[in-house]
């Protein structure tokens, strides 16, 4: 199963490194969806893996990922435990105060869900 998750994966997306079956952690394997996480042990970017097995439901492996990406799931790697973050997270800014949360809960109570429309502007 590593060996499948590595090929399809390809090179490290930060640093091109080619993952060996040593970098990948299996952190729950269930009849039908097996979670795992690929750790770079040059720049340590992560990348969380689904696999989906036979006939299962793809729902059940997003459920998972969403699961490990926000933390629900311990994992250890090496020394100590494992501390989830988002590998492409925003730099630093100003943090999000009183104003901008009512601004964007007036926007949101006149807002039709029209994403399309939105980005296009």
């Amino acid at each position: 199963m590593k060996q499948i998750v590595l090929q399809r994966m390809g090179r490290c997306r930060v640093c091109h490194r080619t993952p060996s079956p040593e970098d990948v952690e299996t952190v729950s394997k269930e009849s039908d969806v097996w979670t795992m996480v690929v750790q770079c042990p040059d720049c340590h970017a992560r990348s969380f893996v689904a696999a989906v097995l036979n006939e299962a439901d793809a729902d059940k492996a997003a459920v998972a990922l969403r699961r490990m990406s926000e933390g629900e799931l311990s994992l250890e790697l090496g020394e100590g435990e494992v501390e989830y973050m988002e590998v492409d997270e925003a730099p630093p800014g100003d943090p999000v105060d009183v104003d901008d949360v009512l601004e964007m809960h007036e926007y949101l109570a006149t807002f039709d869900g029209n994403f399309k429309r939105l980005f296009k502007a």
